[in-house]
């Protein structure tokens, strides 16, 4: 019983120290995040943190894999909602939900998709599986409907720059990505133009110029299914 509750003090007391953090980056950006500073606001020496976080880049590697791992689960779920609908709906919904995800977690999604945090470097073994986890179900949706033939039309998302197919069907092959090139390709394009518009609404810019973003996203997911071969809905 009392190893219980000393590993729930542990927990309660290491998410305060990530909410701190995420205060912090709020506050000063990435570059401002600093083990001495938030054991001042919690009021404890820095020493007392290294039980939780022994390092800077450990501390900065918990925050990262607490956001994808955020967004992973938010796409998940809003595919699982929808898993009786049609395929092209389920990958609408996911798309939604990608952005939904990012607009109530700005500071965890700039974390993660933001400014490069100087001098770390994110251990690839810990990271990249939960990275993976949430692009395989937009990827995974777009091969379904180019497996059920829901994608007929042939358009310029299915010609690949030689390049970036060669450089997209190896990372297909290290990842264990169950996708084609083609499908990998239309996510990767799709991921870069959805993910502008996220983060030119989550500095402010985009409201000012097309009013309601809701409407206006939304209206880009459809245009972005309509691009890659989709009929669009009747």
């Amino acid at each position: 019983m009392p190893r219980s509750r000393d590993n729930q003090q542990y927990q309660a007391f290491r998410e305060r120290i990530l909410e701190v953090a995420r205060k912090q980056m709020a506050q000063h950006g990435t570059a401002g995040l600093g083990l001495r500073a938030i054991a001042r606001e919690l009021d404890v020496t820095a020493p007392a943190l290294y039980r939780y976080f022994p390092t800077h880049d450990d501390l900065i590697t918990a925050l990262v894999v607490e956001g994808f791992t955020g967004l992973a689960e938010a796409v998940e779920g809003a595919q699982q909602a929808n898993i009786h609908r049609p395929l092209r709906d389920q990958l609408r919904e996911v798309l939604l939900a990608y952005r939904q995800w990012a607009v109530d977690h700005p500071i965890d999604f700039q974390m993660i998709y933001g400014s490069p945090i100087p001098g770390y470097h994110a251990p690839r073994e810990v990271t990249v599986p939960i990275v993976i986890r949430g692009f395989a179900v937009i990827v995974g949706l777009i091969e379904a409907l180019l497996q059920s033939g829901q994608i007929q039309r042939e358009t310029v998302y299915h010609h690949i720059p030689e390049p970036t197919r060669q450089i997209l069907h190896e990372r297909i092959e290290r990842d264990n990505y169950p996708v084609s090139d083609t499908a990998m390709y239309m996510g990767v394009v799709g991921w870069g133009q959805l993910h502008g518009i996220i983060m030119l609404e989550l500095f402010g810019h985009l409201g000012p110029v097309v009013g309601d973003i809701d409407a206006y996203y939304r209206g880009q997911v459809e245009s972005l299914l309509i691009a890659m071969g989709s009929d669009p809905p009747e």
